[in-house]
């Protein structure tokens, strides 16, 4: 494979993850009930309006998830997996090109949950009084609470992210060769 191919393909998983994530953030956006007012919320919505307002057309947001966000999500999902597989040169299993677009949601899920997890960490040290501390808390608390459940506060600490983050780490490796096709 030669380094133009390689940058490529680097370049279009990036592009492609940093997208699907947004799009699956703003999924989590609306199961929260976070108002679209919220700077997260507004960053989510300028981001992807141009992806998820065509799919809104044809399909609504019901009940408590966003399904245009997710389809969007997927769609990237998919031609994630087949960009990759003609970039990298992976061969394209029928089993492989069903099994990476979700494996790769579940991905950039677990990766936004544990990017969430550090900078709602680090915000809550520095600028716990800030509206996007506040938000990336509610966003992150339902995978906060039960860890919490399970380890106590010592002298006033939450070490809880710390089993959250150890959580993620252990799907991202379970999940990550899933996600580029290799089965």
């Amino acid at each position: 494979m030669n380094t133009f191919a390689h940058l490529l393909g680097y370049l279009v998983d990036l592009f492609t993850a940093l997208l699907g994530s947004v799009l699956l953030l703003r999924a989590w956006v609306y199961a929260q009930a976070i108002p679209t007012a919220d700077p997260i919320a507004r960053f989510c919505i300028a981001l992807t309006d141009w992806l998820v307002l065509p799919v809104a057309k044809t399909m609504r947001a019901s009940g408590k998830w966003h399904w245009p966000a997710i389809l969007s999500a997927f769609g990237v999902a998919i031609l994630s997996s087949i960009l990759s597989r003609l970039l990298f040169g992976i061969p394209m299993s029928i089993l492989g090109l069903v099994v990476s677009p979700f494996a790769l949601l579940i991905r950039w899920g677990t990766e936004m949950v544990l990017w969430g997890t550090v900078i709602w960490v680090v915000l809550s040290w520095l600028q716990s009084a800030s509206p996007v501390t506040r938000t990336l808390g509610y966003l992150v608390d339902p995978f906060l609470r039960p860890a919490r459940r399970l380890i106590p506060m010592i002298k006033g600490f939450d070490l809880s992210p710390i089993l959250v983050f150890i959580l993620c780490q252990v799907i991202l490796i379970i999940i990550t060769p899933l996600a580029r096709g290799i089965i």
